[in-house]
C-alpha cells in the first residue's frame, strides 16, 4: 500500500521553509520600513518641487483662469521643498 499526502499528517515542504524564514521576514520588514518612509518623503518633496516649477511656467491668462495672482505664485515658488 502506498501513502499519499492526504493519508499523512506531514506538512508540505514549502510550509516548513516559510515557517523557518518567518523571523527573518519580520526583521527584514522592520529594516525596510524606515527606508520606505524615507523614500515616500523624498517622493513627496520631489512632487512639490515639480508642481511649483510648473506653476511658475503658467501664463498670466492661465493664472487668472485658476484664480491666483503672480504674487501668489511667487509666494508659493519661493518656499523650500520641505514646506507645505
Amino acid at each position: 500500500m502506498s501513502l499519499s499526502c492526504e493519508d499523512t499528517n506531514v506538512t508540505p515542504r514549502a510550509d516548513g521553509i516559510a515557517r523557518l524564514f518567518q523571523p527573518f521576514a519580520r526583521f527584514a520588514a522592520m529594516l525596510t520600513s524606515p527606508f520606505a518612509r524615507f523614500n515616500e518623503t523624498v517622493q513627496l518633496w520631489r512632487g512639490r518641487r515639480r508642481e511649483r516649477l510648473a506653476l511658475r511656467e503658467l501664463s498670466d491668462y492661465m493664472l487668472k483662469d485658476i484664480g491666483i495672482s503672480r504674487c501668489d505664485v511667487y509666494r508659493e515658488t519661493t518656499k523650500h521643498f520641505w514646506h507645505e
